[in-house]
This record gives structure tokens, C-alpha cells and sequence, in this order.
């Protein structure tokens, strides 16, 4: 088990590290898009349409991490009220609400990338593929933090907790 939550948490670690890659590409991409326009006086085409892919992938990679962390919607207020008997139920009610979740993202997502993934994008002439593919990712990674979050509510551990992770 070990092992396991060590390899989640490497790829908990490297999923940050794309976001912020990510974000920072927003970043450039923004900065560079004002400088053609106003210094060199022509706008980039593309300078819209690709933050809006790299956010989308920043929010759907960022929401798995989400479910990780125990950061996701929950009913804190609620949970706070609870003695530890409905604590129990609603912190399994939502991790199985959760697994139920990652798996419609995954399975659509899939379905969504093999029926739209080949149509152009706006302004660049590469295919919707490398971006439609954030949707099953992401699913798949909530499935993979789902279960680790039930395998440590099996096992009895804290982590699993509703909006109360351990760090």
C-alpha cells in the first residue's frame, strides 16, 4: 500500500508541475500576444484559442487533484455536525459518488474524443485530439483517487475524510 500512495503522490507531484507549466504558458502566451499588438502592431491569431485549451486541461487535471486532497465540494457544515457513525456513510456516499463520476467522465470522454477529436481547431491546423484528451484524463485520474481514498477508508485511515486530508 505504500507503494501505492508513494506512485499517487508522484503523480499528484507531476500533475502541479504541468499545471504550473501550464499556467505560465497562459502567461507568456498573454504577454506575447500584447506585445504584438501594441509594439509591433498586429495581433496573433492563436493568442486566444490556446489559453483557453491549456485552461481547460489547468481545470480539469486541477480538479482531480481536488478529489486528492479532499477539496472537492463537499458538505463541510453538514460534516462538522455529524457524529462519526454518519460521517462514515457520507464520506463513503461521496467517495462512491466520486468513483461514479470519474468513471462517466472517462467512458465519455473517450466516446467525446473519438467523435469530435478529429475536427480542426479554430486557428491552428492541428486536430482537437491533444486537447479533447483532457476529459478522460482527468476522468481516469479521479477513478484512480477515488479508490485510493475508499482503499483508506477501508483500511481505517483519516485521509479519507471528507474536506479533512492529512498533509
Amino acid at each position: 500500500m505504500q507503494s501505492f500512495n508513494r506512485a499517487v503522490d508522484a503523480i499528484i507531484a507531476a500533475l502541479r508541475v504541468v499545471i504550473v507549466v501550464q499556467a505560465t504558458g497562459i502567461f507568456a502566451i498573454a504577454i506575447f500576444a500584447v506585445v504584438a499588438r501594441y509594439i509591433f502592431g498586429g495581433a496573433v491569431s492563436w493568442s486566444e484559442e490556446v489559453p483557453r485549451y491549456l485552461l481547460i486541461w489547468i481545470s480539469f487535471l486541477g480538479a482531480a487533484i481536488c478529489v486528492d486532497r479532499k477539496e472537492h465540494i463537499a458538505f463541510d457544515i453538514l460534516y462538522d455536525h455529524l457524529g462519526a457513525a454518519p460521517r462514515s456513510v457520507l464520506a463513503w456516499i461521496i467517495n462512491l459518488l466520486i468513483l461514479a463520476f470519474g468513471f462517466v467522465m472517462f467512458w465519455w470522454g473517450i466516446v467525446f474524443v473519438e467523435d469530435f477529436g478529429g475536427d480542426l481547431m479554430e486557428t491552428i491546423p492541428y486536430k482537437n485530439y491533444w486537447y479533447y484528451v483532457a476529459m478522460p484524463i482527468s476522468g481516469a485520474l479521479l477513478l484512480l483517487f477515488a479508490v485510493k481514498s475508499i482503499v483508506d477508508a477501508l483500511l481505517g485511515r483519516h485521509e479519507s475524510q471528507i474536506g479533512h486530508s492529512v498533509d
